[in-house]
């Protein structure tokens, strides 16, 4: 996973960039800075977000394609 990647990890799985900045201990400016390159990202930063990023995708729920998006019920006879 490259740093950019992992970003939009901890976005999809926080929801916001602001939440994942949060959740990270990183103020949202800063947070914004090193997400857009304004800020050079030191390795040990880059290992913690890669981290807190594979830890991420590890947690969300997997949504398989051949799962039905809205369960259903059972078919019911017509006349019992």
């Amino acid at each position: 996973m490259d740093i950019q990647t992992a970003f939009q990890s901890l976005e999809n799985f926080y929801g916001t960039h602001s939440r994942a900045a949060a959740a990270l201990g990183i103020s949202r400016d800063h947070y914004r800075a090193l997400r857009n390159g304004r800020a050079n990202i030191p390795q040990r930063t880059a290992d913690y977000i890669l981290l807190k990023a594979k830890e991420a995708v590890e947690d969300m729920p997997e949504i398989s394609s051949t799962a039905p998006a809205i369960p259903h019920e059972p078919a019911r006879a017509a006349h019992p």
